[in-house]
């Protein structure tokens, strides 16, 4: 069943909104167009038209959780994530770890999926959000 979950978060002077669509299930093997997740038997297909950036940073999301993931497989064959939309509605307002933490945050909410905590704080000398997963600091590349 697929889900969309809109991201939210506002601290500082400005926030950040983005809006993913995704599908999760099981099948015998993975389609051609999936990518592998590390080394793990989840395996997932970005959506149609995503800029590279935000296509990295979804994976680095991925990655944070594709352990969770697994235990969606109840038996043999592979969990395919499929991200079907990806929307970002106010772009000026847009930073590319949205992407991670957006998809992060659907499953949690609609897979039951926990995933790692995300700390965000915002950095006003640098106007930016910064974002901490599992209390580190990353850049997702």
């Amino acid at each position: 069943m697929a889900f969309t979950h809109t991201y939210r978060l506002r601290i500082g002077p400005w926030g950040l909104v983005a809006r993913v669509s995704l599908d999760v299930g099981r099948v015998e093997t993975p389609p051609p167009e999936a990518h592998a997740i590390g080394d793990s038997p989840v395996w997932w297909v970005p959506p149609p038209g995503v800029v590279p950036a935000d296509e990295e940073w979804m994976r680095f999301g991925l990655g944070l959780v594709a352990d969770r993931l697994d235990a969606l497989r109840p038996g043999p064959g592979v969990v395919v994530l499929r991200v079907l939309a990806w929307e970002v509605p106010m772009l000026p307002d847009y930073q590319e770890e949205v992407a991670a933490a957006a998809v992060v945050e659907c499953l949690r909410q609609h897979y039951g999926v926990e995933g790692v905590d995300i700390g965000v704080t915002f950095d006003r000398e640098r106007n930016r959000y910064v974002f901490a997963w599992g209390g580190t600091r990353a850049n997702g590349r």
